[in-house]
């Protein structure tokens, strides 16, 4: 599984790719990025910290964000396409345009899962890449079933080991956090143990109590 610190370029994310690779970067809209051959990378399309932000989502910093990747000879990943925090009917509604917009630039969409979703109905859209998104609780409800049913699943702020090891259980293509170089050493030596155990082939099995 492959860990992307969003938005972070530090020293130490270099390192660990280089001594136990599974990492990546996610970057946000409105942020300058210059992605290296030896890191994947995804885009974010700044929907959720806007809405935890009481904040209008800025579309146009959406558009410039593509704009950008589009010169780069690195493509991303994926893309996040643009969704509506918990809503799922106005997230399912405007996935086609905003699929057609990315793939249009030569990029995969992601589609952003929202409560009240189902594999069923989202079967219906098609979409290539799963993010998991929504809000917490119901996140971590519907991990399992998410990646049993669709191939490629990335999950969307995971930031301590507990978690890093139930995404990766759950078969989980990817995930990202913005906090794990916040100041927690704890926090982060957890991103280190998990980095060094799975590349070691050392991962504990998924504890009951994570269930």
């Amino acid at each position: 599984m492959i860990v992307m610190p969003a938005n972070n370029g530090r020293w130490m994310v270099h390192y660990w790719q280089g001594k136990y690779g599974g990492l990546g970067h996610l970057y946000s809209p409105g942020r300058s990025f210059a992605p290296m051959s030896h890191l994947p990378y995804a885009l974010d399309n700044g929907a959720f910290p806007a809405w935890k932000n009481g904040a209008e989502w800025d579309e146009a910093a959406f558009v410039s964000h593509l704009s950008l990747a589009v010169t780069l000879q690195q493509p991303p990943s994926w893309v996040v396409a643009p969704d509506v925090v918990a809503d799922a009917e106005a997230t399912m509604s405007q996935w086609p345009s905003w699929r057609e917009e990315i793939e249009a630039r030569g990029m995969t969409a992601a589609l952003a899962v929202q409560d009240g979703m189902v594999p069923e109905a989202v079967r219906e859209l098609d979409p290539e890449v799963i993010f998991v998104g929504g809000t917490t609780k119901w996140k971590w409800l519907w991990l399992e079933r998410w990646c049993r049913e669709f191939p490629r699943v990335h999950v969307g702020r995971v930031n301590t080991y507990k978690w890093l090891l139930r995404c990766h259980h759950a078969g989980a293509e990817s995930c990202d956090g913005t906090g794990w170089f916040r100041g927690c050493q704890k926090q982060l030596a957890g991103l280190e143990q998990f980095l060094r155990e799975q590349a070691a082939g050392t991962l504990p099995p998924d504890p009951c109590m994570f269930r």
